[in-house]
């Protein structure tokens, strides 16, 4: 039941990432017609996608969210605000989700460090930087990534990418915000966890139809077709560069609707084909696909970090706690495996610039533990997703932290992916 009500969550969370990119900065057909851009060789780009220049026009006056205690002001220029609007923007103080386009008004100058909070969030935190330094970059690993139509010229990641295609996508779309986060902290120069990995990406509408709404018109069908593609693909590469792993920022669960279960049995059965081609299937229901996380006695393989201070050192565990929203069931997340997820700095989606989220999704984690496998793969070539996820609990760092308004603490288990490493490197 925790499980369901949790993807609820997600599914609403995702709705909100496709609304940001989809309408109004993303330029799709007004004709519902979905189509694929596949290219002759499986490398290069199918279709080059600029950014969604048009939503920086359209919310630099409108802002997207403001509330009590968090608010989203990408793109918008705080001056146009009135006294109260402002007053409630420093009372949401750190809880801010901006871009490098965002005003802010002269009085919150000395109250919210912007660039302080951007710069740190960069960063992928927990010791990713030091293995860097080591030549532990993802180096000889590839990573694949289904998810929605990504601006490719972004040069966070541009030179990463190895193959970028689009399947089941009404034409002519711009770059969504949720592709270019996925991209970034997978594989990007300054956020990502695998720097030197390949990305193999394909933009996906994860719709049946965008004139519907509801958790039935989901596409599972079409996730099938792409993971069957990403198998294809994955059969042309060398040894030495093959697709370890899969990164699908969605959730799922049989809903008791027989033609959607239809539907979803589908993809699950499309990513048992991948699994037995050697490629790890990640997405924010991992559990539903691989037996040996019953052993662990979580519902949730994978969850999310938040940061204490945004702007401290992110390379401390002393400055991480649950994320943000996941303490409304925190007992859910006991037996996790914690990876950053909130304070996170990505590529932007409206061009060469960044974005700040104060507050990340489970999506979030899904392309962190991606790179991480990447770079155990480098380490490690015959890992397998048992073995890693054995090591990545077993090497993990135990927090205990209150729950925020409450008297009750709870401990964590947080990815340590130095020890990680060095576990790994110890049994070769």
């Amino acid at each position: 039941m925790k499980r369901y009500l949790m993807i609820i969550m997600l599914a609403i969370m995702v709705t909100f990432c496709i609304s940001c990119g989809k309408e109004p900065g993303n330029t799709a057909s007004d004709k519902e017609e979905f189509t694929d851009s596949l290219t002759e060789t499986g490398s290069g780009l199918a279709r080059q996608v600029g950014p969604s220049e048009e939503i920086r026009i359209y919310r630099g006056e409108e802002y997207i969210s403001l509330k009590e205690d968090m608010a989203d002001i990408r793109w918008y220029d705080c001056r146009n605000m009135d006294k109260k609007e402002k007053a409630l923007l420093e009372g949401c103080v750190p809880n801010i989700t901006f871009n490098e386009e965002t005003v802010f008004p002269e009085e919150m100058s000395d109250t919210f460090p912007a660039k302080e909070y951007l710069e740190a969030g960069k960063k992928p935190g927990l010791g990713v930087e030091a293995l860097h330094e080591q030549g532990i970059t993802g180096k000889g690993v590839s990573i694949a990534v289904i998810d929605q139509v990504l601006y490719t010229g972004h040069p966070e990641y541009a030179s990463k990418l190895a193959l970028y295609e689009e399947m089941h996508v009404t034409p002519n779309q711009t770059g969504s915000m949720h592709a270019a986060a996925l991209a970034s902290l997978s594989v990007g120069d300054s956020c990502g966890v695998a720097p030197d990995a390949k990305l193999y990406f394909w933009g996906l509408d994860n719709v049946l139809s965008w004139k519907e709404d509801g958790e039935n018109n989901l596409a599972w069908e079409e996730y099938a077709r792409v993971i069957d593609r990403i198998i294809e693909v994955n059969k042309t590469l060398p040894e030495n560069d093959k697709i370890r792993v899969i990164a699908i920022a969605r959730g799922y669960d049989f809903t008791g609707d027989e033609e959607e279960d239809k539907r979803l049995q589908v993809m699950l059965d499309a990513v048992e084909r991948a699994k037995k081609e050697g490629i790890f299937v990640l997405t924010t229901s991992t559990e539903q696909n691989y037996d040996f996380f019953s052993d662990y006695q979580t519902e949730a393989p994978f969850a999310g970090l938040g940061k204490i201070d945004p702007a401290d050192d992110p390379d401390s565990v002393d400055n991480y706690t649950l994320g943000a929203w996941q303490w409304s069931s925190p007992d859910m997340f006991a037996n996790s495996l914690l990876v950053p997820m909130d304070g996170r700095t990505t590529a932007d989606m409206s061009g060469d610039t960044y974005v700040y989220y104060a507050d990340g999704g489970w999506s979030w984690t899904v392309p962190y533990v991606a790179g991480v496998y990447a770079l155990c793969c480098q380490v490690r070539p015959d890992m397998t997703p048992e073995e890693f996820y054995h090591a990545a609990m077993e090497t993990s760092t135990e927090i205990t932290r209150m729950q925020p308004g409450g008297s009750q603490s709870y401990t964590f288990h947080v990815i340590n992916p130095q020890a990680l490493i060095s576990c790994l490197q110890e049994e070769r």
